[in-house]
This record gives C-alpha cells, structure tokens and sequence, in this order.
C-alpha cells in the first residue's frame, strides 16, 4: 500500500511540463504503461521483425491520445531487436503534399546514408544477366543499368536507377540528389537521359520505395512511421483519385519492399481513405483513453524513474480518479497535469486535493467557467429569441435562484437553465434532483435543464435524466449552442401542450420571438461588417500602390481584377466569385439603376426613383439577405488581399512555416464564413430578376438553382485557392 505523506522530493520534477513526446535515436527518455493499444502495435511489429513480410498498420486516434508517444516505443522496439541490421525512421507528415513528405523522407535519411547504401549494394554480387555488358562500360553506366534491371519488375522509372548511380560520382553528386528531391534535371542528368518528371507527386512516393527497396534487398529491417498523414490527406478537402492513386502506390511499394509502415493520425484518416486503399492496410490500432489504474501506474513508475522509489504521493486513489475523469482519461492532459499538481503539492507540503485538480484543470486548459457558460446561454436565448431572466427566485428565500428563467408568456410557467459544475459523486446527485423537485414545487407547470460545465459519469447522466426529465447537457463549445436551443424549444413546445395554450396567444408568443431573432440577427450582421471593415483597414494600412479591387463595380461593367500579383487561375476565382455574388442579388445593378437618368419613351415609374428596388427593401427578408450578401461580398474582398499580400511575400519556394500562414488565412476566411447565415441568401432566389423583361432575365426556380451552385463556391472558396496556390 502506498505511503501518502509528503513525497519523497528529488532534485528535479519526475513529471514533463509539456506532455508532449519527444523522438529520440534511442527512445528511453520516456515512461510507458502498457495499454491495449500498445501491446497490439508492438505484437504486429515483432511479427515483422521475426519474419520480414512488409505489412501497414494503421493507428488512430484524437489529439492527445498518445499516437506520437506509441510511435516512439515501436521505433526504440524496432532499434533494440533489430540491431545494426535495420532502420527505423520517424517523419511527422507534413500539412502539404507527397512531395514535402518525400524531401523530410530524404533528409531524414541523408545524402552520405542514401550513398552508402548505394555503394554498399553495388559491392554485392550482381545476378547474371545484370552482370552481362559491354566492358567498356564505366562503373557507374555498369551500375544504372543493374539498377534499372533490378528494379524494373515493381514497375519503376527507368530513371530512378540511373539517377542512384550517379548519386555515387561526386561530378554529378549534388544534381542526383536534387532530382530526387524533385527539382527539375540538371544538365548532366539530362545528357544521360534523365527527364524532368511529369508528375512530381507520383515521382517523389516512387522515391521511397525504391529506398526502402534498397533496404529489403539487403534484407535489412526497415521501419517507417508517418506521424499525422491525415494531415497531406485533408489538405483540400476529400483527397481526389489521384492523391488515392499515390497513396495506395506507396503502400503498395513499401509492402513489396518489405517495410514496415506505421500510418498515424486522427480517426477522420480512415474516412478520407478510398476502400481500394483501406484494404491495403493491415491492422488498425485505436488509441483509447487512460484508465484511473493506468494514471496510478504512471505516476508510480515515474517516480521509480526519477528517486528509484515507485510511489504514489502526493497523489491518492482518490484524486487519481477524481483526475481521470476530469480529464476523459485523455494521456496528454493527464501528463500535463500531474507535473502542475505534482509542484504545487510539494510547494504546499500536502497531498494534492480536489481543490487544486480542479484549479489546475481550469488554469492549464482553459476551460469554460460557469461565467463563461452563462455567457453562451444568453447569447443562445437571445439568437432564439426568448425572453428570460437571470438568478431568478423560485420558491422560499431559502432556496437557492435558478440561473435562467424563460417563461412562458404570462402563465405560471416556463423553463429553467442550471449550470453546475462537475459531478462526480453521488451526494451531488442527491443535491441536483432535490433542487429539481423543490422547483417543481413551487411552479408546478416548470421544466428544468441541466447544464453541466466539467465532467459527468454516465451513470449519474442516467439517474438525473430520470429526474429532470430530459438529458443532462454536458458542456461542449462545438456543439452547445445547438444542443441548448434545441431542448429549450421543445421544453416550451411540451409546456404549451400541458396547460393547454389557446392558439391565439401561441401564434403571438412565436411572432414576438420572430421579431426578437429578426433584430437581433440583424445586430449581429452589423457588428460583423464593423468588424470586417476594421480588419480590412488593417490590411489596406501599409498598402502602397494603386490596384483597382477585385469585384470593383465602379462602372457598369462585371466585376473585374485590375494589376493583381496572384496566378491567373488564383485571381479568377475570386472574380468568379464575386461575379456570382453580384448577378444573383442583383443589388448592385438595381442600386445604380434608380439614379441613372430616364431614357426617352420611359415610362414615369423609372423616374420616381426605381420602385422595383424600393419594393424590394419592404421585404424584412430581403433586408437581411442583402445584408448577409454585403459582409459575404466584403469577406472574399479582404480575404484575397490577404492572399494576395502573402503570395508578394512567398512567391518563390515557400517554407513549411510560410505555408502555415497560408492555412491561417483559409482557416479565418472559413471561420467568418461559418459564422454568416448564408441560408439567407436563399430569400433571394425567388424574388424577379431585376433585368426584368430584359435579354438575360433568369426564370426564379433557375435562379434559386443558381445560389445553390453559387453557395458552394463561397463554401469551399478557400480550399480551392489554396489548392490552386500550392500547384503554383
């Protein structure tokens, strides 16, 4: 049994302040608790290493679940067993392409290593018809055409092998190793007959396996683990037939080749795979959380690491509990916060308590407080447009207020909203269903909605969703909004049901919440394009030079793009964009139409100032969708001259870091974007065409397929430009 007084201190702490694993030659800077996840991996890879049948596995799991630290063990496994006699290479996947993935590949192994290995194969007897040959061959002709023999059974570019035996003369040394990185031949090269490849993607997974052909050939152990590929999958968007074509290429090499290929990444990885290519891969090992024995475990064996005794103090069984739960046994979470409760515990000379779990989860993760919770139940109440109050009383001064009180119109009636914060024992079960039947007590026509900000087991979810009548929601930013609106309305819809509203009043409850929504939606639209006029301020302030804007409608002209720096395919898109946007609302057109002068033989209605656009604004609807089209308009603008001020910056070879600047740019256009209520738009669709009776006036139901084709373009807008942007 564990001692639980004050710990035995060392010099530094046994815990790592980042949580993060590290991938090091020998692997032994790390403490690992066999979990299932672990001892399959290791059982599929000591299977390869016995027999030396090439094989794909795939591991799988969200952020923090320990996938990098599970590459490590199988990499320090495959070194020890393996020996001098094998190779074990970790690369952490770009969020790029093949050919980014294919140059890590290369560094990782090195121009001196990749010569030797060709060197030392060239030492190796040839079989006998690649012995054959003209004697007056030199060396390194004698040595492609060998290669090229060899290797021309997994279907290989010729070039490959003449390329690698050129890697061997220092005269051509540097432009072998650059083809291989994908640049384009050097003269040398070219002399003998290499070309520039047609498809660099295709060229640079090719590259791979033929090293790790290399490797099989000598019957050498070779290891590999793309950490994070889902990363090159998901770059835009739904991976097309040929990325799937490349990729079930790779796999397929490296079987052949004899390798061993660990693939990583977030359980989305096997969605964007086609089925051809799931069935290449082998096994697939899921990561799952940490039980509160395996919390127990780790401290223990950390500390036998780091003072030589394997204890549990300062921590107990009971707060290692209350930690995993806190946490949802997530690895990364649970590291990071014994090291926190480990300083703090010592500092303070106690054990670590529930407080300081509490405290240390809140502060290191930033998590929702109550006060941030409450935060996003108003916002929903108002978006939904329900009346409420806040800390309102129920029942006796003795009782505590409800967090938020909806009523139901004039009746004794209506709904509550509590938050509470974790639950984690039965007694606070207790606590919360006596609240609930105190509540009910005092109005009896009530329904109550529990919001839980922290962790709650599934068996008490049960028990209070027996008592509150309807499911705990437990607090999730990505999807509380959704949740609490929902069960707020249908809370209210069964309210109205039970006392029995007459339809009247029901029809005017629902109109006044319309009006709310109507004017609060349209707040929101408005603070939106305050905020994107300041962004584009911003990025317009250290802009010299004269450039007419994408989408300019000074003239009655389409859209146009004057002097842009971006490619042509690039600038397009946001001219078709824009042009799209332009000809389906029409408020352009309209808007210069009402002050342009009346020709000759025009009737009096045109000179009145355009009372097609004036019948149209009477339309709360319109309003809003005209709106909503405005700030969308102003996105795309201030969205390309981003794009456009970082392609001046990176327009040659940019680095990995300038490509994460990119992402950042798509990442924030799709954010805003998300955000607008684009199903607004649809209003327009069915409203006349304002060229009414003109030549390129559009029958509605073919306008109101046109916005369904147009909202696809604003959806997946910056996808497609980073995609165009990478292709160069």
């Amino acid at each position: 049994m564990d001692a639980l007084g004050p710990p035995a201190v060392g010099p530094v702490n046994p815990f790592s302040a980042t949580a993060v694993a590290r991938v090091s030659e020998d692997g032994t800077d790390t403490t690992t608790v066999v979990t299932v996840a672990i001892r399959d991996a290791l059982t599929h890879l000591d299977n390869y290493l016995r027999t030396g049948d090439g094989a794909t596995i795939a591991v799988v799991g969200d952020y923090g679940t320990g996938k990098t630290h599970l590459a490590v063990e199988l990499l320090a496994y495959a070194r020890r067993v393996a020996g001098p006699a094998g190779r074990a290479i970790y690369l952490d996947a770009p969020a790029d392409t093949f050919l980014s993935l294919s140059r890590r590949f290369l560094g990782r192994l090195s121009r001196d290593a990749v010569r030797a290995l060709v060197a030392q194969w060239r030492a190796e007897p040839a079989s006998s018809a690649a012995g054959d040959g003209d004697p007056a061959e030199t060396p390194t002709h004698r040595l492609a055409r060998r290669l090229r023999d060899e290797l021309a059974e997994f279907n290989v570019d010729p070039s490959v092998g003449t390329v690698l035996a050129m890697l061997l003369d220092p005269a051509t040394e540097a432009m072998a190793w650059d083809w291989l990185m994908g640049y384009p031949p050097g003269p040398a090269l070219v002399a003998a007959g290499v070309t520039a490849r047609t498809d660099v993607e295709a060229g640079a997974v090719e590259t791979m396996g033929v090293l790790a052909l290399l490797h099989g050939r000598r019957h050498e152990r070779f290891v590999l683990v793309f950490d994070e590929l889902d990363r090159i999958l998901s770059t835009a968007g739904r991976p097309g037939d040929e990325t799937m074509a490349r990729f079930a290429r790779m796999i397929g090499v490296l079987a052949s080749a004899g390798a061993f290929l660990m693939i990583a990444g977030l359980p989305e990885m096997l969605h964007l795979l086609s089925p051809d290519v799931r069935q290449r891969i082998g096994p697939i090992v899921r990561m799952s959380a940490l039980s509160s024995a395996d919390v127990r475990d780790f401290i223990r064996r950390s500390q036998l690491r780091a003072f030589g005794q394997a204890r549990l103090a300062p921590f107990t069984e009971e707060t290692t509990e209350y930690l995993t739960n806190l946490t949802d046994g997530v690895p990364r979470r649970i590291l990071r916060l014994c090291y926190h409760l480990y300083q703090r515990a010592v500092q303070a000379g106690t054990p670590v308590t529930h407080v300081m779990v509490r405290e240390a989860v809140r502060v290191q993760f930033d998590l929702a407080s109550r006060q941030d919770v409450g935060a996003d139940v108003r916002r929903v109440l108002t978006q939904d447009g329900w009346s409420y109050q806040r800390d309102h009383l129920i029942g006796s001064m003795r009782d505590l207020p409800v967090d938020f009180w909806v009523p139901l119109d004039e009746q004794d009636a209506g709904c509550c909203v509590l938050l509470s914060e974790s639950v984690l024992k039965s007694e606070e079960v207790d606590e919360l269903n006596r609240r609930v039947v105190a509540i009910r007590a005092a109005v009896a026509d009530s329904e109550v909605i529990l919001v839980v900000v922290g962790h709650l087991p599934a068996d008490f979810a049960a028990d209070l969703t027996a008592t509150f009548s309807v499911e705990p929601i437990v607090y999730d930013p990505q999807t509380f909004a959704e949740d609490l609106s929902g069960s707020v309305k249908a809370s209210m819809r069964r309210l109205e049901q039970v006392i029995g509203a007459d339809a009247l009043t029901s029809v005017r409850q629902r109109v006044e919440r319309i009006q709310r929504q109507q004017t609060n939606t349209q707040r929101s639209i408005e603070r939106l394009t305050y905020q994107l006029d300041e962004m584009r301020g911003e990025l317009h302030q250290d802009f010299k030079g004269s450039r007419v804007d994408a989408g300019s409608t000074a003239g009655p002209g389409p859209a146009t793009l004057v002097a842009s720096p971006l490619p042509g395919r690039v600038a397009r898109i946001f001219v078709e964009a824009i042009q799209a946007l332009d000809q389906l609302t029409g408020f352009d057109r309209q808007l210069r139409d009402a002050f342009t002068p009346p020709r000759a033989g025009v009737g009096r209605a045109a000179e009145e100032g355009g009372p097609p656009l004036r019948s149209r604004l009477r339309s709360r609807d319109v309003q809003r969708a005209l709106g909503t089209s405005l700030v969308l308009r102003r996105l795309i603008e201030v969205f390309r001259y981003g794009v456009e001020q970082w392609y001046e910056r990176h327009t040659r070879d940019p680095h990995p870091a300038d490509l994460e600047q990119l992402d950042r740019l798509c990442e924030t256009y799709d954010g805003i974007a998300e955000y607008l209520p684009l199903f607004q738009l649809d209003a327009l669709g069915d409203l006349p065409n304002p060229s009414e009776g003109g030549d390129d006036a559009v029958e509605p139901s073919d306008r109101s397929r046109s916005w369904s084709g147009a909202r696809s373009v604003f959806d997946g807008l910056s996808g497609h430009v980073r995609q165009l942007m990478l292709a160069g």
